[in-house]
């Protein structure tokens, strides 16, 4: 007979190899769990932040190249190109109207809009891929001053709870 501590034991080893994916013989055979071929397509599946992230950039790197071109006809077209791709997806993954979706259904008509005359309208497309350049870039050169606000480094000796 077992002592009680001895079931204890048991029931916890019992509980973190669960846990930790150790599988009793009969409960997993009856039904497994997850099939090799839809773990590996999950694996292989971009996730919707890679998308994003990838997106992100080259949104960014159209934009820039854009601007050093002094936003010519061709680099518009491939900017119009960049951001019709992303409003077919975000209507095609999305159920409801994002505000991402809203944003670059914006950006895509208004570039729409001035690529008709772009010789008059040189000077506004030029604005919204400089914003769009800025929105999705990086800047590398500002210099935070001082310490981050709302933190002193020190810890709160007098702290009650966790």
């Amino acid at each position: 007979m077992m002592t009680l501590s001895a079931m204890m034991s048991f029931l916890l080893l019992f509980v973190v190899s669960g846990a930790n994916g150790l599988h009793i013989g009969a409960l997993s055979a009856s039904r497994p769990l997850v099939s090799a071929s839809r773990a590996l397509a999950a694996l292989r599946a971009p996730h919707p932040s890679m998308v994003d992230t990838e997106w992100t950039i080259a949104l960014q790197r159209v934009a820039a190249a854009c601007l050093e071109e002094e936003c010519s006809v061709n680099t518009v077209e491939g900017l119009i190109s960049e951001l019709s791709t992303e409003a077919e997806r975000l209507t095609r993954d999305g159920t409801k109207t994002s505000k991402e979706q809203v944003a670059t259904l914006l950006a895509l008509g208004r570039l729409q809009a001035l690529s008709q005359n772009p010789a008059a309208n040189k000077n506004e497309i030029e604005k919204i891929v400089a914003g769009m350049a800025r929105s999705f870039g990086t800047v590398k050169d500002y210099d935070f001053p001082g310490a981050a606000l709302g933190y002193t480094g020190t810890p709160n000796k007098n702290k009650v709870g966790l």
